[in-house]
């Protein structure tokens, strides 16, 4: 980042309109975790959803355009919760007052690192009745710990939603770059797992593994209108995957 993003911290704002490509948001996380392990004095996980995914994962960011994002959207909720359940009934606070210091730093808007979307993320009971957070405990499964950490650094450990949790929440709003990324994460699950994508397959899929979205509750017309968001993102995977017709190159010789 260029000096003028090293001076001294003032005021930010609260939305914030930088683009934040991937050297720029390594950049200003590199600062935000050495700011978190000096205020927890260890380091902190963070399940991460968003854009900011598209670009810090390795192969999802090679198969996309998408070069930068405004934000990194996180779950709070459950991350105080935990943080509570160690001891630490402050955490939201302290966390908070990091991301404003960076934001300060480098002329951020303070929502550059955000929760805002957990009011809006489902959560579901067990067996027993128990309320949990199913996105943030399928993202801390050691399975998707090992294959989607996008982010590592002394203080900081971003984590993302797994991918079949990623699609569900694009797939919600279906707008503007969502069904690139939900392009991406599909075709990313053909090269690990050799999925052959159809409609019913990605229906199956997501009423299977994201199943407190409550989509047995869903009205026909939503069911509808979910099922011709399934049908283009298939539409999308399939025209990317159809082989190229040979380029005819005439021989002189």
């Amino acid at each position: 980042m260029s000096s003028q993003h090293t001076s001294a911290p003032t005021s930010p704002s609260t939305h914030n309109e930088v683009p934040l490509s991937r050297d720029i948001l390594t950049t200003v996380l590199d600062d935000l975790s050495m700011r978190l392990l000096k205020m927890f004095m260890h380091p902190i996980r963070l399940v991460v959803h968003g854009g900011a995914v598209m670009i810090l994962h390795q192969t999802l960011a090679s198969s996309t355009t998408r070069r930068t994002t405004r934000d990194v959207d996180f779950i709070k909720r459950s991350f105080v919760e935990e943080m509570r359940k160690c001891g630490v009934f402050d955490a939201d606070t302290r966390l908070q007052s990091c991301i404003d210091a960076t934001a300060a730093k480098y002329h951020l808007g303070t929502d550059w690192f955000n929760s805002h979307a957990d009011i809006a993320l489902p959560m579901a009971q067990s067996a027993q009745g128990v309320p949990y957070d199913p996105i943030y405990c399928d993202a801390l499964k050691p399975n998707n710990v090992a294959l989607n950490t996008i982010y590592t650094s002394p203080g900081l450990t971003l984590i993302s939603v797994t991918m079949f949790w990623g699609v569900a929440l694009k797939m919600v709003r279906y707008q503007r770059d969502d069904p690139a990324d939900i392009l991406a994460m599909l075709r990313h699950g053909t090269r690990l797992n050799g999925v052959q994508w159809t409609p019913q397959v990605l229906e199956n899929w997501l009423f299977k593994y994201c199943w407190p979205m409550g989509y047995s509750q869903y009205p026909s017309w939503r069911i509808g209108e979910i099922r011709q968001r399934f049908a283009h993102a298939i539409e999308l995977v399939q025209s990317v995957n159809q082989p190229r017709p040979p380029i005819f190159n005439p021989c002189y010789c």
